[in-house]
């Protein structure tokens, strides 16, 4: 299924991402901010039932979330410029235009596009939002955020906006952002040891001797159901963001158990075992219950794979442990339950870390809290 998806995909990337790179910086992914404009016409930018952005002199400012190139409204539906006029909307299940940059005034640009156009649309003084003029009554506008300019900007960026808030599902977690394949994953270990292990149950003797898994992978569209008799599941005991767009930045223990996948964001769960587990049969799982709060947009695919080690607060992109086999692989959905990637339970000395990253050309965004009905689960039978 992966195979026969890369082609579309490619199309899809190559039209969405256009003149930025695929591997452009994602700074500040699940920031919140507002959008106005000023110029021939200045007001707040908010959006219209059907999700059309509209700016008016007593429209309500939407909120938007930064993914860092690209962004959603508060529903996650994807920001884009549809054709064929180009007007700025934000749509149910669409993958956002990448290519979007805030500057360290607030300025917004689109590929290098700082200057945009309004359009009158008939209805008191409510304008549309253009990429390019529709018509000879369009004008020239900018357009500013309130928040989210990168965090190298002296003093940090611009300030969050008085009175703002942001659904706990998009808590602003700085300069968090997955590498987008495992072509080339990092192959040096953590910089900092927490005691002596033995290597990771995916690896057999040698940590060059791997083991291939067999992938059960099951997907449902149905509230998981209880464990079976004699199992039991654990939550991971650390989730590490690690970033391509800053290899070298560690972002600390994240004791929230905050969850991202973009571009650039990857997740890395700690799994840790007891002497206890020796005879039982380990499972990984991953859901997204329904009802659940969480925030996706892009196509959703998505990569598991098998650390051979653990990965600590001080683990970097450029630091993690090497990836020992790619496990399974799956497209993210509203009451996706999965499990994958079975293996004998190790004892107490061996800890294991999973990666969750971007598959290939997937422009997926995934923005999240590990808690009950959503993230990953080990599960010991």
């Amino acid at each position: 299924m992966l195979v026969m998806l890369i082609p579309f995909l490619s199309v899809f990337w190559l039209q969405s991402v256009s003149l930025v790179d695929a591997h452009a910086t994602r700074d500040n992914v699940g920031c919140g901010f507002h959008l106005s404009c000023s110029g021939a016409f200045n007001g707040s930018i908010g959006e219209k039932s059907s999700g059309q952005a509209r700016a008016s002199s007593d429209v309500s400012p939407s909120l938007f979330t930064w993914f860092g190139d690209a962004f959603a409204d508060q529903q996650g539906s994807g920001c884009w410029w549809t054709p064929p006029t180009f007007t700025l909307q934000c749509d149910k299940n669409q993958p956002p235009d990448h290519g979007f940059q805030i500057g360290c005034d607030g300025a917004v640009s689109f590929n290098g596009q700082s200057v945009f156009y309004e359009c009158p649309t008939g209805q008191g003084d409510e304008v549309n939002i253009y990429l390019r003029p529709n018509g000879d009554q369009c004008h020239e506008i900018t357009i500013q955020a309130d928040n989210c300019a990168p965090s190298t900007c002296p003093g940090g960026g611009v300030g969050p906006t008085p009175g703002a808030t942001i659904p706990s599902t998009l808590t602003t977690l700085s300069n968090s952002t997955t590498p987008s394949t495992l072509a080339n994953p990092p192959t040096s270990l953590p910089s900092s040891s927490e005691g002596p292990v033995t290597p990771s149950p995916f690896t057999i003797g040698e940590q060059t001797t791997r083991t291939r898994i067999t992938s059960t992978s099951t997907i449902t569209t149905t509230q998981p159901a209880p464990t079976s008799s004699g199992c039991v599941e654990m939550s991971p005991e650390k989730i590490i963001l690690t970033d391509l767009g800053n290899p070298d930045t560690a972002y600390g223990p994240n004791d929230a158990q905050h969850i991202q996948v973009s571009p650039n964001a990857s997740s890395i769960f700690n799994f840790r075992f007891d002497n206890a587990d020796l005879g039982k049969t380990c499972e990984l799982v991953f859901r997204l219950g329904r009802g659940r709060p969480f925030n996706l947009t892009g196509t959703g695919l998505v990569v598991f794979a098998a650390l051979e080690g653990w990965a600590n607060a001080n683990t970097t992109y450029n630091s993690m442990p090497h990836v020992v086999e790619t496990l399974d692989n799956s497209v993210l959905s509203e009451g996706l339950e999965m499990a994958f990637g079975k293996f004998p339970c190790p004892g107490s000395t061996t800890r294991s870390g999973v990666l969750l990253t971007e598959g290939p050309l997937a422009d997926t965004c995934l923005d999240c809290e590990q808690g009950e009905g959503i993230g990953m689960f080990l599960r010991k039978c």
